[in-house]
């Protein structure tokens, strides 16, 4: 009877899991919290556990302000299997919104590095014409006029133009 009554305290959550796992869907608002309370490898970790990971690299695709806002935060995380899929997923929001996925890049994380980031590091086929996508992102880069993300635009342009061809 002993083992029954342990197992459920080996399962408890910490408060912001518990949130996120009542609620079901993560929302930009309850992986913060889990971050914040759980560390980012520990949260990053239980929603790619919970099979709900793709969740935030949805939000991060779409450019959404909220879940881009996110990323610094998640980069302690990104592991071997977070960090492409987040790598992947500010790449497809570069061509949309540059102003806001150009902060995030940051040389001294692997998975947000502009040299990777920038070099189109998708899986499969998140991006059928490539060509087009290698187009639209230059464009949108070349429109970014900001003194500050001038630097990392000019790496990013420089990956995006060295980048080879994903099989």
């Amino acid at each position: 009877m002993f083992p029954c009554l342990a197992l459920p305290a080996l399962l408890v959550l910490s408060p912001a899991r518990a949130a996120s796992a009542a609620q079901g869907a993560p929302t930009p608002a309850s992986v913060a919290a889990a971050i914040q309370a759980d560390g980012a490898a520990q949260a990053l970790g239980a929603l790619d556990d919970a099979d709900t990971f793709d969740t935030v690299t949805d939000g991060i695709a779409a450019a959404d302000p909220a879940w881009l806002a996110l990323v610094p935060a998640m980069g302690p995380g990104l592991d071997s299997d977070s960090g492409p899929a987040v790598a992947a997923a500010l790449a497809l929001a570069l061509p949309q919104k540059p102003r806001l996925v150009l902060p995030l890049l940051d040389a001294a994380t692997p998975a947000l590095d502009p040299a990777r980031v920038c070099a189109h590091p998708f899986m499969h086929d998140e991006v059928p014409d490539l060509k087009g996508y290698v187009r639209r992102t230059r464009a949108a880069l070349r429109g970014v006029r900001d003194e500050g993300l001038r630097g990392v635009r000019d790496r990013c342009l420089a990956a995006l133009g060295t980048a080879k061809s994903v099989p």
